[in-house]
């Protein structure tokens, strides 16, 4: 009895904390792709290029300046108030003195990392982010732990939709340039710090930094599996940015964020939700490895199709979406697109490892895959950007092998279950294949040419009908037991979703398949 209620508490816990995830989600990825497109249009490549040279710099010491602190004050069972003091005032300090740091030496960066000096000035004004990024770790580490994820999506919804769509649209339209994206990144980001201190269940006053911190054994590791993941995320972008320049930078840069941020947002709400619960149920193998096996159907079911669709309308896409100046970018859009299916089902494994106290073994896979990274974009980076992409979707291919093989050995799941649970997705692609054939052969027969949006459309609609069909018509296949368990909760749990076209039919066959 206690087992079946702590499955069920711990099941109950995760769908609410998702409802808010993909709640903010929706709305987080519209205003991103709007902004993202706008900004695109109206700056040009090399503009974007150096604003990304900035991002590059303060993302990679923004892991150093946070110190894996966010997942280990999330992780450890019992939080004391001295243990966020401490944290606090050790955060604040250190980066501080990076942001300082970034500051004094932001030439010698732009000149020897990047040999591009003129990108110094835009380094130098994204120094105080570090400091803003260390407040905002603490209080999303407490707000987590207390699985307020409805305040972590609002701010983040909120702030992005004020930065970049309102203040970062408006900057670039009054021909600001790149200062447009720095203004943008500044007002977002303080705004959604400052909304997440204002709720914040916990006091958030800085301590003594020197102070012993139990927790910061933890948060080292964590720290340096973060940087190794972003030389493996983000080291395609520094050799681009240095050895092919700002505007293939540029071009690369908003092929990735076209894939990316989508990618991130579909894995990363789940992260937030599968760390904590996985912190919280260590001794309980069976309820992880049920967890596991439904959002990696899950995710793999919108990820596969989604990303198998853009691969095969990259160009058409890029046209429609950016114009002519971006072509560059639909050649290195097809292989990224495909990488993103294997980032997207990969970052499921790092919650489970950590949540349960082995950040060791996610470290260890992590710095293999950065060994293999670097020797391909040692090959790949002076040839050609969509080089790089191909490269790219190897390793990370080759990572999730690798991750999900460790969550299999650690949580006991047999390989004929990862098939399973693959299998709806791999089905799904396969009809994404289907309708772009389709549309492609009857463009072929029409003697005027198609607009690159009739094509999106056309391949679109005939893509989703056959997914439809294929989800409404076998769902036992398409969606397995997992999901389909999950189907019959949320049918019990929110009766309003049978409105859903299709929806009725499928939580019919989920509950005879459960009963």
């Amino acid at each position: 009895m206690t087992s079946t209620h702590t499955q069920s508490g711990l099941t109950g816990r995760a769908l609410r904390g998702l409802s808010w995830n993909y709640l903010g989600t929706v709305g987080r990825i519209a205003a991103t792709f709007i902004s993202q497109i706008a900004l695109a249009r109206l700056l040009g490549p090399e503009q974007v290029g150096l604003f990304s040279y900035a991002m590059l710099t303060t993302n990679f010491l923004a892991l150093v300046v946070e110190m894996g602190l966010q997942m280990a004050l999330v992780q450890v069972p019992d939080l004391e108030d001295d243990a966020i003091a401490v944290a606090c005032g050790r955060l604040l300090f250190v980066s501080t003195a990076t942001a300082l740091a970034v500051y004094v030496a932001a030439d010698a960066i732009a000149s020897l990392v990047f040999a591009t000096p003129q990108a110094a000035p835009v380094l130098r004004a994204m120094a105080p982010t570090l400091v803003v990024g260390a407040a905002t770790a603490a209080v999303t580490a407490v707000l987590s732990r207390d699985i307020e994820f409805k305040v972590i999506q609002l701010a983040g919804l909120g702030s992005y939709i004020l930065g970049y769509l309102v203040v970062g649209v408006a900057a670039a339209l009054l021909g600001m340039g790149v200062w447009s994206l720095v203004l943008a990144w500044h007002v977002q980001t303080v705004t959604a710090c400052l909304a997440m201190y204002y709720y914040s269940p916990r006091s958030l006053k800085p301590g003594n930094p020197f102070r012993r911190l139990g927790v910061a054994h933890f948060g080292g590791v964590v720290m340096v599996t973060n940087m190794i993941n972003w030389v493996i995320d983000s080291g395609p972008h520094v050799a681009i940015g240095r050895w092919l320049g700002a505007a293939l930078l540029g071009q690369y840069t908003i092929a990735n964020n076209l894939v990316k941020v989508p990618a991130d947002h579909l894995v990363r709400n789940l992260q937030t939700v599968l760390f904590p619960l996985a912190a919280r149920a260590q001794d309980n193998d069976a309820g992880l490895r049920r967890a596991y096996l439904t959002v990696l159907a899950g995710v793999g079911v919108v990820s596969f199709p989604l990303f198998t669709f853009v691969a095969l309308m990259a160009e058409p896409i890029v046209l429609m979406l950016l114009g002519t100046h971006w072509l560059e970018a639909a050649a290195v859009l097809v292989p990224l697109s495909i990488a993103m299916i294997g980032h997207a089902v990969e970052a499921l494994c790092g919650p489970i490892l950590s949540g349960r106290g082995e950040p060791g073994a996610e470290l260890r896979v992590k710095t293999a895959t950065l060994i293999v990274m670097l020797l391909v974009l040692a090959f790949t980076a002076n040839w050609s950007l969509a080089a790089v992409g191909w490269g790219v979707a190897g390793v990370y291919a080759f990572r999730w092998l690798w991750m999900n093989a460790t969550v299999m050995k650690r949580l006991q799941i047999p390989l004929h279950a990862i098939g399973v649970a693959l299998l709806g997705p791999s089905i799904l692609s396969a009809l994404c294949v289907v309708a772009v054939r389709l549309v492609d052969a009857a463009h072929a027969a029409v003697p005027q040419a198609a607009s690159p949006v009739v094509q999106v459309l056309a391949a679109s609609v005939v893509g989703v009908a056959l997914i439809g069909a294929a989800v409404v018509g076998a769902p036992g296949v398409v969606l397995g037991q997992h999901l389909l368990a999950l189907v019959d909760r949320l049918a019990n749990q929110r009766p309003g979703f049978g409105r859903i076209p299709g929806f009725r039919r499928i939580a019919a066959f989920a509950a005879r398949s459960r009963a």
